[in-house]
């Protein structure tokens, strides 16, 4: 696939929606395509030293509902480190923190419509952040929720957790932790 051309047609936060000319083979495709041009993510799923998931519950316009999922959030622009991201978002979205955060993966949220990569952490031995220095975005409303890990498993297969990034950062941690 090729990109002959390509402008902005939405500017907004967090993302602009872009309009895309292509070519696959030499062959023009007839009718542009739109993508979501969107910085990229970090989603982090926090476990205290006693096994408890640290998670949160937030509305979203998306469904227009509280979600119940894993803290995470955009890369600030100039942030070049996803681990130091995911400390930021952490101590952000919960206030607390952690020295051991592992990496699971980086992947694309959705190919087909975005540009951006969602880059995934466990955290391990999850504080309460003294002092805290990071707090929720003025228009977060956040709400903490503490599972034990045994029960994640179920909240994702039940849709108790329905945020597919969250869903997925379980599942990606699930050989770390003991989650069923």
């Amino acid at each position: 696939m090729k990109l002959l051309d390509k402008k902005v047609v939405l500017k907004t936060y967090p993302f602009n929606v872009e309009e895309l000319n292509l070519s696959i083979k030499d062959r023009v495709l007839p009718h542009p395509y739109y993508r979501l041009d969107c910085p990229d993510w970090v989603n982090v799923l926090p476990i205290t030293q006693d096994n408890k998931a640290i998670l949160i519950r937030q509305p979203r316009a998306g469904n227009l509902m509280n979600v119940l999922e894993t803290p995470g959030g955009v890369v600030n622009q100039g942030e070049r480190d996803m681990t130091m991201a995911t400390v930021r978002e952490l101590e952000e979205e919960t206030g607390f923190t952690s020295r051991r955060i592992l990496p699971l993966a980086s992947l694309n949220p959705n190919p087909a419509i975005m540009n951006n990569t969602c880059h995934f952490f466990l955290a391990m031995n999850c504080e309460p952040a003294n002092p805290r220095t990071f707090f929720p975005d003025a228009d977060e409303s956040i709400e903490l929720e503490v599972y034990g890990v045994e029960e994640l498993e179920h909240l994702v297969r039940s849709g108790q957790i329905n945020h597919s990034l969250s869903a997925l950062c379980i599942m990606l941690a699930a050989k770390y932790i003991k989650i069923s």
